[in-house]
């Protein structure tokens, strides 16, 4: 989809402005639908989403606003274009604090509008792109074996074959096959390619950082302390890092999705 390609939604309770809107955005070369409440685009779109919405602060019912708090809840994140009248400085205020890329005191230039409606595309077209590569990795994560995705994880931690067959209690061939293969389900040209990978799927998390020191004891130098049960191997008799070196907690949940927290680890609160 290109820039000219997409559809904008323009919500606006003014039958005049709504014609306006149709025949500028048109003009442009772009698919228009509109409404006239922020409840008739909540019935109509349930389907599918626009690539930006052209709407009024104030309308008829819901409001601008709004419709907006109910996206970022909903955590659809279609780009919002606002237009105001101009003694509406505190609701201006907000839907940029909230998000929104412009806000458009009435009456405004056409320029103006196309500009914001257009710099609103290219933010969605870029979040869709962005979503469609991490679902791809998603999936391709999904394909590797838990052992496979223990070996992930030490593999995008810097450490070789020997290093990854003496965390895992396995023969350095082994570790080598684990390595290409996850390579391959990963689709990873590199172990550089690899790691950008494993930080791209973790930074999708809110993780926390933790140092493992030498009498198993792991805090994270914040509100939380995690504590070893067992000093060399989970709950499965595998171990899960070297005393020493940074780990990430959703890191862990990479190599163990089924479990809440890492194995063998506690979370204590202060």
């Amino acid at each position: 989809m290109t820039v000219d390609q997409a559809l904008i939604a323009v919500i606006d309770s003014d039958d005049s402005l709504r014609a306006r809107l149709r025949i500028l955005l048109e003009a442009a070369g772009l698919k228009i639908e509109l409404f006239k409440s922020a409840e008739e685009y909540l019935t109509r779109c349930k389907s599918h989403s626009p690539n930006c919405i052209v709407l009024d602060v104030r309308l008829p019912g819901m409001s601008g606003l709004d419709l907006q708090s109910r996206q970022a809840k909903t955590r659809r994140e279609t780009p919002l274009v606002f237009l105001t009248a101009q003694n509406e400085v505190r609701a201006s205020v907000r839907a940029m604090k909230a998000g929104a890329i412009d806000v458009l005191t009435k009456p405004f230039q056409d320029g103006e509008l196309l500009d914001a409606v257009r710099s609103g595309i290219k933010r969605d077209l870029a979040a869709r792109l962005q979503k469609q590569t991490l679902d791809e990795l998603r999936t391709r994560l999904a394909s590797l074996s838990p052992r496979e995705r223990e070996t992930m994880m030490l593999l995008s931690a810097g450490q070789g074959p020997k290093q990854i067959a003496g965390q895992l209690g396995i023969c350095t061939h082994t570790a080598r096959v684990h390595s290409g293969r996850i390579m391959a389900k990963m689709g990873a040209r590199s172990i550089a390619d690899l790691v950008r990978m494993v930080d791209r799927l973790d930074s999708r998390e809110e993780g926390h950082r933790f140092r493992i020191n030498s009498k198993c004891r792991v805090t994270n130098r914040g509100a939380a302390t995690v504590r070893r049960s067992d000093a060399h191997t989970c709950l499965d008799g595998d171990s899960v890092g070297s005393r020493g070196q940074f780990i990430s907690w959703k890191s862990r949940l990479l190599a163990y999705p089924e479990c809440q927290q890492p194995p063998g680890l506690q979370l204590l609160r202060p």
